[in-house]
């Protein structure tokens, strides 16, 4: 678990499951982005914001690796 998050933030992650961390202004959106903090099951402790209509929190690890996946696939299927 990040260090630099204090102790009412670590119970919070541990009750909800996710803790904001902070805003992030991003090159061509015009809005700040709000950042979360939350537990993959295979990557351990990672940040991302929410996606989707839904509002996910998804791992960005499971995502680049799902990416990888695909595109390997489609270069072996051509």
């Amino acid at each position: 678990m990040d260090p630099r998050l204090r102790l009412l933030e670590k119970i919070k992650l541990e009750l909800t499951g996710h803790v904001y961390i902070g805003d992030q202004k991003v090159e061509g959106w015009k809005k700040p982005i709000s950042y979360y903090m939350f537990k993959c099951p295979i990557h351990g402790y990672v940040c991302n914001h929410v996606t989707g209509h839904d509002e996910k929190l998804l791992c960005p690890i499971c995502l680049e690796d799902e990416s990888k996946k695909l595109r390997s696939q489609l270069t072996t299927n051509l």
